[in-house]
């Protein structure tokens, strides 16, 4: 495993330059690269050889790399992967999720996509946030926390 990655490395470095990769590396997050083996695959693992293939409007970047197993030949590069409770799936626009997951073979650089008319805005994953869903009687819903009552009573309408 580590001949494998030092092997990547090599030809990473072989192909775009030291320079290009240690930058590369240190705009991921520095050391997250080393810690987080997600980062350290997208920089090291598919760099070299691939292709960007475009930008979506939240500034995500989507690769490809042709000869390599096919499910893991596209991938994406969050705007902001710097902070990892930030790259989230939900900021993937529909037309490049398809893409992505390989649903079509057509870029969306060089294709029109029709927004449904059902279709609403990218609300991103509120977990872990202020924005979190907290159940009636969560300790962590303010004054309001225990204004609720336990049941109540039906009582049938006058006929």
């Amino acid at each position: 495993m580590a001949s494998k990655i030092a092997k990547t490395v090599a030809s990473a470095v072989g192909q775009v330059g030291a320079k290009q990769t240690l930058g590369d590396a240190l705009k991921l997050g520095g050391a997250h690269v080393i810690l987080d083996g997600n980062l350290g695959a997208e920089l090291v693992e598919h760099q070299p050889g691939s292709r960007l293939v475009g930008t979506d409007e939240f500034g995500n970047k989507y690769f490809e790399k042709m000869d390599t197993q096919v499910g893991r030949n596209r991938w994406v590069i969050f705007a902001n992967s710097r902070i990892p409770k930030d790259q989230d799936p939900a900021f993937v626009p529909p037309e490049w999720h398809g893409w992505l997951h390989a649903t079509t073979d057509s870029c969306p650089e060089n294709t029109t996509f029709v927004q449904p008319i059902y279709a609403s805005h990218v609300v991103g994953n509120p977990t872990g946030t202020p924005a979190r869903h907290q159940p009636k009687g969560s300790w962590f819903k303010g004054p309001e926390k225990r204004n609720w009552l336990k049941f109540q009573a039906w009582t049938p309408p006058k006929a």
